[in-house]
């Protein structure tokens, strides 16, 4: 959707990375005004679009943009209603710590891509809604201060906490978006639809070797994915689905979903990885062992993922092994310092009280009604 001069719309997009830039290009090249926030200790691109005078766009976005540009979060919370993060899981401690001062009641919160943030985020901050998306809008890099946006999903899943979110508003959160939202029942569905769990960390760990002596430099997908790597992918993949149905979805294997995010008909997630143009046309491996793919994927997917699962009975042997190679990888005991269900609240509950959490149709204030709830 665009915007007439008569009905333009402000967005605060938290996050100035890759996927905040291409949102913030791609909000603006379709005549919304939006402010762009970049934490102080994390201003490099923030700094260059100051410099340039612009925000630069290539590939599927092309332009230059001038969205305005911040590190304060009071900026973030006057200018719209709507903020939309963007920055890794890692860093959703730090963006509510400052959120938490102000007074939200009247805004709608929204995480791409949420890693259960929603339950998190309702313990610290009484935002009206808080969203979450179960991928980002966009495939994109930044590159030499300009963001490429490499590829744009076909569809989007999203769901909200609380889930009573009018048709109305839903239009008006649709039209932030570049493609059709796909509503989901709850952010439960959607934390276990988050299959970044299922495709970065495997094939990170896998070719541990070749990442730390070529820092990087091969095609990540292409040949990071052979067919070893991509059966224990598929592995990962039946044991989240598992745990979803457990919980009373009816999940997509993952090449289902990438399918269905870019029109694409592969038979199998391997011939996915080989054939992708989107993840293809750059390498994409990581440089190093600390990258997002798996201090991301691991402690605020995977984590979560193998909890629940043993909330219900399952014993995840493939996930486990996965969240057990990258404490010791990376010499840090994720399952303690993760998403784990005594961080969300819900160590104590039992299935139907985890299902009743995300379920819940509440109104704020409403953080006493969840700590019974859990």
């Amino acid at each position: 959707m665009s915007w007439s001069s008569d009905m333009q719309t402000s967005v605060s997009i938290i996050g100035a990375g890759n996927c905040g830039c291409a949102f913030a290009a791609d909000l603006a090249s379709r005549g919304a005004n939006v402010l762009l926030y970049a934490h102080p200790e994390h201003r490099r691109h923030a700094e260059t679009i100051e410099r340039n005078g612009y925000l630069e766009a290539g590939l599927k976005i092309e332009g230059r943009f001038h969205p305005v540009v911040s590190s304060d979060m009071a900026d973030v919370v006057r200018f719209s209603r709507f903020i939309i993060i963007t920055v890794p899981s890692y860093g959703h401690e730090a963006i509510l710590s400052e959120l938490a001062k102000f007074d939200l009641s009247k805004h709608v919160v929204i995480s791409i891509t949420g890693n259960f943030f929603a339950l998190m985020a309702r313990r610290q901050i009484n935002a009206r809604y808080i969203l979450e998306t179960a991928t980002a809008p966009y495939a994109s890099r930044m590159q030499d201060g300009k963001v490429l946006v490499i590829g744009i999903k076909s569809i989007m899943p999203i769901a909200a906490m609380p889930v009573d979110v009018t048709d109305s508003l839903r239009d008006e959160i649709g039209a932030f978006f570049p493609m059709p939202l796909e509503w989901r029942s709850n952010v439960l569905e959607i934390g276990m639809s988050c299959i970044t769990g299922v495709i970065h960390p495997t094939p990170a760990l896998m070719n541990a070797g070749w990442i730390e002596t070529r820092k990087g430099d091969f095609y990540f997908y292409r040949e990071g994915m052979s067919a070893s790597v991509a059966r224990v992918i598929d592995e990962i993949d039946r044991e989240r689905m598992a745990i979803a149905r457990a919980f009373g979805f009816e999940p997509q294997p993952v090449v289902a979903i990438m399918n269905s995010y870019y029109d694409r008909h592969f038979a199998s997630f391997g011939e996915f990885a080989r054939e992708t143009v989107e993840h293809n046309t750059t390498k994409m491996a990581p440089q190093h062992l600390r990258d997002r793919f798996i201090v991301q994927d691991v402690p605020y997917v995977l984590v979560p993922w193998f909890e629940l699962g043993v909330k219900v009975g399952l014993h995840s042997t493939a996930i486990k092994s996965i969240i057990d190679l990258a404490c010791i990888v990376n010499e840090t005991n994720y399952l303690e310092e993760g998403r784990n269900l005594r961080r969300l609240g819900l160590d104590a509950a039992s299935k139907d009280q985890v299902i009743e959490t995300f379920s819940a149709p509440l109104a704020p204030p409403w953080r006493d009604e969840l700590r019974r709830i859990a």
